[in-house]
């Protein structure tokens, strides 16, 4: 059994949370890659510039060798554009957590917490496009502790601060490749709102969106029954309407 609670972020979780964003964004490369190769687009250009080649010099070595050659520079280029991604995020709110989730009204981070190590992340931020909704970001869990249900206890910490701060939503956004998220967001009653093209030209060309997902904050006591029954015990943090959760392997396994 793995024992983990959730608690409020400390300044002594400042790199832990910052290596388990970098892995998580790390992690989906391999799979942003194979997405964008699929594209009719990309397909389109390694397709004619192969038989542009194999009809010159009718070899098809060379057509074989372009391909590949092709493949890997695209390789290249995506993963200089994923690190630069990774580089522009850790300078915006994760380069100062404490100031950017702990100083600010109406914000919070917390980290799911197992034997002394951070496993897990999640912060919320009201929502720059309304005063009614609150944006759920940074949510990551270690690779080796998926699947005990941590993810969904993340969430629903976001949802009872939510709910104690008097949102009346939960916005989000995960990308187009990321369907283990937009699983687990649709099981937990969020709904797709909108699909936002990336703004960068590759982005465009290939098709590469992210996915808006909003959920509704009931006002009633009906939040509490519903929570207590899925994520355990809920105990008051010393922020104003926070809460966390103490939870075990025993959970619903998302």
């Amino acid at each position: 059994m793995v024992r983990y609670q959730i608690r409020l972020y400390q300044e002594g979780d400042y790199q832990a949370v910052r290596d388990i964003y970098v892995s998580g964004v790390r992690e989906h490369f391999p799979r942003a890659f194979r997405y964008i190769v699929k594209q009719p687009f990309i397909v389109a250009i390694l397709g004619l510039s192969s038989c542009l080649l194999f009809i010159v010099t009718s070899s098809l070595l060379l057509s074989l060798s372009l391909m590949v050659t092709l493949l890997a520079l695209g390789y290249l280029l995506l993963q200089h554009i994923w690190s630069q991604i990774i580089e522009l995020n850790l300078m915006q709110d994760l380069l100062d957590i404490g100031n950017s989730y702990m100083k600010q009204s109406a914000c919070c981070f917390w980290v799911a917490v197992s034997n002394g190590a951070v496993i897990g992340t999640v912060g919320a931020i009201p929502s720059t496009f309304s005063p009614v909704e609150l944006e759920l970001k940074r949510l990551n869990v270690c690779l080796e502790y998926r699947g005990l249900g941590i993810a969904k206890a993340l969430c629903f910490t976001v949802r009872e601060f939510a709910h104690h701060s008097r949102f009346a939503y939960i916005v989000l956004k995960t990308s187009v490749i990321q369907t283990e998220a937009q699983n687990l967001y649709h099981k937990l009653g969020y709904i797709l709102v909108d699909t936002i093209t990336v703004p960068h030209p590759l982005a465009k060309l290939t098709n590469y969106t992210i996915s808006k997902y909003q959920c509704h904050i009931p006002l009633g006591p009906e939040i509490h029954r519903q929570e207590k029954q899925q994520c355990g015990a809920i105990l008051p943090l010393e922020r104003g309407g926070g809460y966390y959760n103490i939870h075990s392997q025993d959970n619903i396994k998302i």
